[in-house]
């Protein structure tokens, strides 16, 4: 089993969780929490448009997402789960209390008995080589904190005999090229798997994908078509713990488990 888990019952930390009542999968977030907290992985506090019947602690706020992130800012939880609350919103606020324009958010999952982090997974992320790179710095430091080791697979748009197929495929071969030299001068373990994504898992447990449209379809295809199981997004850029997640989820104890695991 993922260190994840033992580490979430050591801290036992105290998560905010965001609430739509809205939304279909509302009542997927309170049993997560309500088994969160019954399993001692951590103390969940619900936070919602308004009050609700339910035997956990609950906090009711006209601005939802205002309100979750200000729990953060202020210390009055040690981490947070955006739930089903609007990625737009959520995400704006974020960026503008902690003043930064790109979250580096890293899914973390287990795939084949091991623990496999993603990067980038949001649309607007790894535009570019240096933001790459960052990525590649921050999944060193996740890595530490969860205890595996650190190797990274790079994908690009093709095998790497393709070359010579079109000018697309190419350039992204070139690219991941010239990406891999950068990260071997950073002495990271690295290795280019071109579009063989089905060998990189069983070699790396850091993927880096071309950019975060290609991580967020790879993640979608995995977890919201093969039923695969995901502890959220980790928004690696910020001094604070905030877990992103997906409205499409069935279940949110994952998320819920790894921010309190990454709290303390």
């Amino acid at each position: 089993m993922s260190k994840i888990y033992s580490l979430a019952t050591l801290n036992r930390a105290k998560v905010a969780i965001g609430l739509d009542l809205s939304s279909s999968s509302y009542e997927s977030i309170i049993n997560s929490a309500i088994y969160a907290e019954k399993e001692g992985y951590a103390y969940p506090i619900l936070v919602c448009n308004k009050n609700i019947d339910v035997d956990l602690p609950i906090i009711v706020s006209e601005n939802v997402e205002e309100k979750l992130v200000s729990l953060l800012i202020n210390g009055e939880v040690d981490a947070i789960v955006r739930g089903n609350l609007s990625a737009y919103k959520t995400i704006k606020i974020i960026k503008s209390k902690f003043n930064c324009n790109n979250l580096y958010r890293i899914t973390i999952m287990e795939i084949m008995g091991k623990d496999l982090m993603l990067a980038p997974v949001g649309i607007d992320e790894g535009d570019n080589i240096e933001d790459l790179l960052e990525f590649v710095i921050k999944g060193k430091k996740l890595a530490d904190k969860i205890g595996i080791d650190y190797k990274i697979g790079v994908i690009s748009g093709g095998r790497l005999e393709d070359k010579g197929r079109s000018k697309k495929i190419d350039d992204s071969l070139s690219r991941a090229e010239l990406l891999v030299e950068k990260i071997k001068k950073m002495n990271f373990n690295v290795e280019h798997f071109g579009i063989e994504i089905e060998r990189a898992i069983k070699y790396s447990t850091m993927i880096l994908f071309p950019d975060g449209i290609i991580g967020n379809l790879v993640f979608r295809a995995l977890v919201l078509i093969a039923n695969m199981e995901s502890f959220g997004a980790y928004a690696s850029a910020l001094s604070k713990v905030y877990i992103d997640t997906s409205r499409a989820r069935t279940g949110y104890l994952l998320p819920i488990i790894l921010a309190s695991a990454l709290a303390k």
